[in-house]
């Protein structure tokens, strides 16, 4: 293979960017935050996310990952603090009422572990969907795969690896059940 031929790979592949994503990150950051935010919201909508009308985008959101930003939808009344990480390399549906901290992360993808040789084995993807009601806390990870439940609670710094249960709270890294948030019934 010629250097030439090589160069223009290099060139195809570092400029294989999305400017709808380049564009979300670039509106949305350009707005301070907790300012403007429904200004920042309307422009968001422009650019081709799928945001309820009642829900708010209230500081920079970055989306990366090879998806479409078709993958990501955003049901009504949620509050999304920012500045908020959604990879889009497989599916991101977020519920109704759902309030997400600072600095969290909706990770789809990820690698198997690999042999001895090489560690970082073959890249795998998986949906993401968060349930009506739930509460993000701040600097949460949540990973490929994962199902958060109606009225759950992400507590902050949490890394959530599996299915978190309706009406439950989770914490911890990585995130175990710390308790039941069902109603108890009155005495």
């Amino acid at each position: 293979m010629s250097s030439v031929h090589n160069v223009r790979l290099v060139a195809a592949e570092e400029l294989s960017v999305d400017p709808k994503k380049l564009g979300v990150r670039a509106v949305s950051q350009m707005l301070p935050q907790h300012s403007f935010n429904r200004v920042r919201t309307v422009l968001l909508r422009a650019l081709g996310i799928r945001i309820s009308a009642t829900s708010c985008v209230a500081g920079t959101l970055k989306i990366t990952g090879a998806g479409s930003m078709d993958l990501l939808s955003i049901g009504p009344g949620c509050y999304l603090t920012g500045p908020l990480h959604i990879d889009l390399s497989d599916g991101v549906d977020i519920g109704a009422r759902v309030y997400i901290g600072y600095e969290v992360m909706l990770i789809t993808a990820d690698h198997e572990v690999g042999p001895p040789p090489q560690r970082c084995g073959r890249i795998v993807h998986g949906p993401i969907e968060i349930g009506d009601g739930v509460w993000i806390g701040s600097r949460a990870i949540i990973l490929p795969g994962v199902r958060v439940g109606h009225g759950s609670i992400v507590a902050a710094g949490a890394v959530v690896t599996r299915d978190v249960a309706p009406n439950t709270m989770v914490a911890g890294v990585p995130a175990r059940l710390v308790r039941d948030l069902r109603e108890k019934p009155s005495q």
